[in-house]
């Protein structure tokens, strides 16, 4: 492997993400501060569950830009932004007098993560070589879902003893290493860089109201109907985004990708796994605290085991579609995670901290394995460098956007139903019956794609 990739290239790597690191880190370290923020900012749940659908929300955003940001300004010119933004918003969290602060401090924070992500797939769909991109694409997933594993552990213990602000102040020192790593060894690849190139705010603004609208629809079952105003505010937006998209020469998204069915099921398919990865992450952590009298140290680190052990498979889960292809990664592993998702939900009174922490074990290298195979799967196999940077975009969009309703329709459930063990049971049912449909797209998806790659 050494001898394929630069070192340069290499710590180029770790530097992007470090930033999306603590970006992770930040975001999933905060499932287990609600309840000592709701006391502390005398907010309800359905409120304070914005600090993370409100980041996931400007991540979405930033990450639609991405395909746009790569032709116009250079990956240093983007790393270093992506710094200064994490490093704003870590010091304003760390000092916030009040609910509304936090969230601005977590917009810029957020702001960082959106530019940081994609960059990093960016940069290995442009330096890695193909016949080693799966496990490349695997180190990456591997480094970001590390993040998921620490971060409730990590906010568990700072909240239980320094406090939740020490979170932030913390995870400065991460971007801080990026830095250094990132000035030496992140070079611009040679290529036109179109410096005239002109941004089409008007279908970004489209799809960020169309997104927030959407958000707001589904936060507004917390009052038990639908608001209105938001679903009319919602159609309209999607309605003018989409005439936008079609009429406009200025460079964004190209929506043209979606004429392409194997692009379009595998993105269906892998936004249903980020939605399982990002509610049950919220899910957990509540449910154990509320229903099983469990602190915020044991609600963190019930996640810990099988994200780590489902970070460390994400290597060999590229390697296996770089010698096997990607068919058994996605049937072995859904099979794997919708077993599992039965017995959850059938023993959902009895999983206590350490059956809640085996079961997580399984749930994760289930998912993960399809997960991390069709986002390999689908950009390794588009055509032009232009089409993978605006799949990538979508990707990353579709992936951060569906953590952020995952956030909302789990805090609806779990406010909603009679008990919490009720509506962490509801919740892990949907995900059950998304196991089960993400079968049929799998025949679908391998229908469509070239004959050649299978």
């Amino acid at each position: 492997m050494a001898e394929k990739i630069s070192r340069k290239t290499f710590w180029a790597i770790v530097a992007l993400s470090l930033v999306s690191f603590a970006g992770i880190v930040s975001e999933t370290s905060m499932n287990v501060t609600f309840v000592a923020l709701m006391k502390q900012f005398n907010v309800t749940l359905g409120l304070i569950q914005w600090i993370t659908t409100f980041y996931l929300f400007v991540v979405a955003c930033l990450m639609t830009t991405s395909s746009f940001l790569k032709e116009r300004f250079t990956i240093r010119q983007i790393f270093f932004t992506a710094v200064i933004n994490f490093v704003l918003g870590g010091i304003i969290c760390a000092l916030a007098p009040n609910f509304w602060i936090l969230l601005l401090g977590r917009v810029f924070q957020g702001i960082a993560t959106g530019l940081a992500t994609p960059a990093l797939f960016n940069l290995i769909l442009e330096r890695i070589p193909r016949s080693v991109i799966g496990l490349w694409m695997g180190i990456a997933s591997l480094i970001l879902s590390i993040a998921p594993s620490i971060g409730p552990t990590f906010g568990g213990l700072l909240v239980d003893t320094a406090g939740w602000r020490w979170i932030f102040i913390i995870l400065l020192v991460l971007p801080v290493i990026a830095l250094f790593l990132g000035i030496k060894t992140i070079e611009d690849t040679p290529r036109q860089f179109h410096q005239q190139l002109s941004f089409d705010a008007l279908a970004f603004v489209l799809l960020a109201i169309t997104l927030f609208a959407s958000l707001m629809t589904l936060n507004s079952l917390e009052g038990g109907k639908f608001n209105l105003t938001y679903v009319v505010i919602f159609a309209i937006g999607l309605a003018l985004f989409i005439w936008r998209a079609r009429v406009s020469k200025q460079k964004f998204l190209n929506l043209a990708i979606f004429k392409n069915p194997f692009f379009t099921l595998s993105l269906l398919a892998y936004g249903l796994y980020q939605f399982a990865n990002i509610g049950i992450n919220f899910v957990i952590p509540n449910f154990l605290q509320s229903a099983q009298g469990a602190t915020s140290i044991e609600a963190g680190f019930a996640l810990l085991p099988g994200s780590l052990i489902g970070a460390l498979n994400n290597p060999m889960v590229g390697r296996l579609y770089d010698k096997r292809g990607p068919k058994l990664g996605v049937y072995g592993g859904n099979l794997l995670w919708v077993a599992t998702l039965v017995i959850m939900t059938i023993f959902t009174k009895s999983l206590a901290f350490i059956p809640m922490t085996i079961a997580y074990i399984f749930f994760t290298l289930g998912r993960n394995m399809p997960f991390a195979t069709l986002n390999t799967n689908t950009l390794d196999n588009l055509g032009s460098p232009e089409e993978k940077a605006d799949a990538n975009a979508i990707f990353q969009t579709t992936q951060q956007f569906l953590g952020a309703v995952a956030t909302t329709i789990g805090s609806l459930m779990l406010s909603n139903a009679p008990t919490s063990t009720s509506g962490t049971q509801w919740f892990l049912l949907m995900l059950l019956v998304f196991g089960l449909l993400n079968f049929g797209y799998f025949v679908l998806i391998f229908k469509k794609q070239p004959a050649r790659q299978l």
